[in-house]
């Protein structure tokens, strides 16, 4: 399986923070969907303010019409503090139409501050 990575460079208070989003190696377990549109997360202020990093791994299923559904968090690191941008971000993520729903998606998105 591919790795796909998406860096993106999110502009915070004129400091520039990339976010990587990541897949791991087996991140999809069902027929992988082409992606049409990523949206990067904002990184936090807060966050951003007091120098946390982190990361979030998701789950979702993408709809037949390329929508994603039931996101959810699977683990988050520091807990809560990038949960709501990462979710934000998610779900507005679109993909190429299918024939059926797809489950069994993840992602990891990492949040880094730049130097």
């Amino acid at each position: 399986m591919k790795k796909q990575i998406l860096s993106a460079l999110v502009c915070v208070s004129a400091i520039a923070a990339p976010i990587a989003l990541m897949a791991p190696a087996a991140a999809n377990t069902t027929t992988s969907r082409e992606t049409v549109e990523l949206v990067a997360p904002d990184y936090p202020r807060g966050a951003e303010r007091r120098g946390i990093e982190g990361m979030v791994r998701l789950s979702y299923s993408i709809d037949a019409e390329g929508r994603v559904i039931n996101a959810e968090i699977v683990e988050s690191t520091p807990a809560g503090i990038f949960d709501r941008a990462a979710l934000s971000a998610i779900e507005a993520w679109r993909y190429a139409p299918a024939a059926a729903q797809t489950d069994g998606h993840t992602r990891e998105l990492e949040f880094r501050l730049g130097d």
